[in-house]
């Protein structure tokens, strides 16, 4: 499942971003958010590649987002999760397109927060 969903084939290629979507097999969030991105990418051009996060070598990446997904970076920057509709994508594939794309406040990170409470009761 890991792999290109869709590529930019249009000019150069450095000129549109390249989206990121962490999932799973059977993640129908995912798909929703793919679908979004997929009815975009005429207007705002982009590429979609989706990283498997039960991939073996994605362990690291699973253990952080395992409880969000989808999880969507953009050009490998944290954007946001869970959910996308057409107005903020168009924003944010704007931005990136304009070199202007920052990293976004609330990315998950699930083992931080499994060591947090794991802190807490044994502290109890």
């Amino acid at each position: 499942m890991t792999g290109v969903v869709y590529d930019v084939k249009l000019g150069k290629k450095e000129n549109f971003p390249v989206v990121q979507i962490y999932t799973k097999e059977g993640c129908t969030l995912c798909d929703k958010v793919s679908d979004v991105l997929k009815s975009l990418r005429e207007e705002h051009p982009h590429s979609l590649e989706a990283v498997d996060i039960t991939d073996p070598d994605k362990s690291y990446i699973y253990d952080k987002y395992k409880w969000d997904i989808p999880v969507l970076h953009i050009d490998g920057i944290y954007w946001t999760k869970h959910k996308l509709d057409s107005t903020e994508a168009i924003v944010a594939l704007a931005k990136a397109a304009g070199g202007e794309f920052l990293e976004q406040k609330g990315e998950p990170d699930a083992a931080a927060m499994e060591r947090r409470m794991a802190e807490r009761k044994t502290q109890e």
